[in-house]
């Protein structure tokens, strides 16, 4: 708005953003990635900690090395997950790409993880929306 709309304001100072909620800061570091099982058939990997655009290429190269292993299934429990960005959805897109194309089947495990829960009902909704019927 200018000033000249409103007479008298002209003087009048900004408003005081130090009650401003701090943006979110990135969490880096606060990812957290064990191998619970592996065996020829199965490998189980268990995420934990917060998944975002500065964690997500770690939990990237642990996927890309169980799928580089062949196993027959890979199943990854989000069970300890606290939060989970678009960038973590977009890792899980890549590691289902790159475990179809190696024989390898993908199991996501949200467990009791309510980030993970509704990162996976919003990429089972945009996968129902966008991708063609087979």
């Amino acid at each position: 708005m200018t000033t000249h709309e409103r007479p008298g304001q002209a003087g009048v100072e900004p408003p005081r953003t130090d009650r401003l909620p701090a943006p979110r800061a990135p969490a880096d570091g606060e990812l957290r990635s064990e191998l619970r099982w592996k065996s020829p058939d199965a490998i189980v990997v268990q995420v934990g900690g917060e998944i975002d655009l500065c964690t997500a290429h770690r939990l990237e190269a642990t996927l890309a090395e169980h799928v580089r292993a062949c196993p027959g299934v890979l199943r990854v429990d989000l069970g300890d997950v606290c939060f989970f960005g678009t960038a973590g959805l977009q890792v899980l897109l890549r590691a289902h790409r790159q475990a179809e194309a190696a024989g390898v089947h993908l199991v996501v495990d949200p467990g009791r993880s309510r980030a993970a829960v509704r990162a996976l009902q919003l990429l089972d909704r945009l996968d129902a929306q966008f991708l063609p019927v087979r």
